[in-house]
């Protein structure tokens, strides 16, 4: 693809803001369950034993990723049908819905087990529209941008997501100090899951004026003059299967500390740690900031070196913080901001080469389907069921080190499975976009 592709001032902005806004709002949600972990845990599940109440507030977390793989396929499905640009005006409609209902749900106080339940479906929808958002979002701004600034521009895309986090976790910060503690657990809260609705309403207007992608538009030319109709899901399975299975062993740990960072840590520091709620708080929004640090760095480090090579050094970083980052987050105030922020790169380093991934080792006419089928097995096995083995975890070893050790581990599988997949993470399949679409097509 030539550089004319690449995007540049006023356009560059139009394309990764209407790309963002979903990814945007997908983890805000992320960002506002974790913070409000205990209190969801106190509303929506019988009194009495606290730890049970937050196992089953994370099981629910856990279950909602079964509706990630399900939504990658039907959201993969229409964008690499119908265009990407489609399938992200639809997937935000879902996030932000599953989003906003859950701050109008009746307490187990009210309803009893319906309200378990009623949470449950509410996941399970935002979950559904999440599992075709990244991959949908990360190859519009991919397929729009020239190979040698590609990590850079999808490093911003995945920068600017992250940003949903940070304001989650501030807007909690927020309403708990200015509000008395009875009107934030009566109320506050709420409000912070209601936000999903004009969130969606923006994205969606935002994302109705940008142009389909170049190579889809190319690959749409080149079915118009096929004779066999588009079936991204049977090529995926049929033809990549293995580089989907490489990057379901390689993403585990990015997903296991996506989530970690995301919706475990503030637990983590309330209950380890013994920080109060607002020092939490605060914490987790500076380990975010290094998040997006660690991602910037890491799209320039990917220009240069590759994203093979970008993946191993992600990988091994993390597998050698992550056990004196999360044990250091554990021996108070001052610990627990160091340890925060160590692991919150860790994250950045990791999320960059999990993310481009998605989009540049599959073909254009799979690229979806096939990035979000794998992105979501990886995140529903390893992401989802994060949270609740860090409590079984830590409640088993009585501190940090179970999920710390086992973090590391999946970390260093990452190390050496992206430093073998050569034939995968080093293929390019943008270079030759339009006869590859076609014959892609023509198979």
């Amino acid at each position: 693809m030539s550089d004319e592709l690449d995007f540049t001032g006023r356009r560059r902005r139009r394309i990764i803001t209407a790309a963002s806004a979903g990814n945007f709002a997908e983890w805000y949600d992320w960002g506002v369950y974790g913070v409000v972990a205990t209190i969801i845990a106190e509303k929506f599940f019988p009194s009495g034993n606290a730890a049970l109440a937050l196992l089953n507030t994370y099981a629910v977390f856990a279950l909602g990723y079964l509706a990630r793989p399900f939504g990658g396929i039907v959201f993969g499905r229409i964008g690499d049908r119908l265009g990407r640009r489609r399938a992200l005006s639809l997937t935000i409609l879902f996030t932000c819905f599953g989003t906003a209902l859950m701050g109008v749900l009746p307490t187990y106080a009210q309803i009893g087990v319906a309200a378990p339940v009623l949470l449950l479906v509410c996941r399970l929808a935002q979950s559904m529209g999440a599992g075709g958002e990244y991959a949908s979002a990360i190859s519009f701004v991919f397929e729009h941008s020239a190979p040698r600034r590609r990590a850079r521009n999808v490093a911003t895309l995945v920068a600017t997501t992250f940003i949903g986090i940070m304001v989650g976790s501030v807007l909690a910060r927020l309403l708990s100090s200015v509000m008395t503690p009875a009107a934030y657990d009566t109320y506050g809260w709420r409000i912070l899951f209601l936000l999903g609705l004009p969130f969606a309403a923006f994205g969606v207007y935002l994302r109705s004026r940008v142009e389909e992608s170049p190579e889809f538009e190319a690959l749409q030319r080149a079915r118009s003059e096929a004779t066999r109709v588009a079936t991204p899901l049977r090529d995926a399975l049929r033809r990549h299967w293995g580089a989907m299975l490489v990057f379901v062993v390689c993403t585990a740990s990015y997903a296991l500390i996506s989530t970690t960072v995301t919706s475990y840590l503030t637990t983590f520091l309330t209950s380890t740690a013994h920080l109060s709620k607002d020092d939490a708080y605060t914490a987790t929004i500076g380990s975010n900031v290094f998040v997006l640090v660690g991602t910037l760095v890491m799209g320039v480090v990917c220009d240069r070196f590759g994203l093979r090579r970008t993946f191993v050094a992600g990988g091994l970083v993390t597998a050698v913080l992550t056990v004196p980052a999360l044990a250091l987050a554990a021996t108070g105030t001052g610990g627990a901001f160091a340890g925060a922020a160590a692991i919150g790169l860790c994250k950045g380093l990791l999320a960059l080469p999990a993310l481009l991934a998605i989009s540049q080792i599959f073909p254009t006419a799979v690229r979806v389907t096939a990035g979000a089928l794998a992105y979501n097995v990886a995140q529903s096995v390893f992401g989802g069921t994060g949270p609740i083995i860090g409590v079984w975890l830590d409640q088993q070893t009585g501190g940090p080190y179970g999920l710390a050790f086992y973090l590391a581990a999946l970390a260093l599988v990452t190390t050496v499975v992206a430093a073998c997949a050569r034939r995968v993470f080093d293929v390019r399949h943008d270079e030759s976009a339009q006869s590859g679409s076609a014959a892609a097509v023509q198979r």
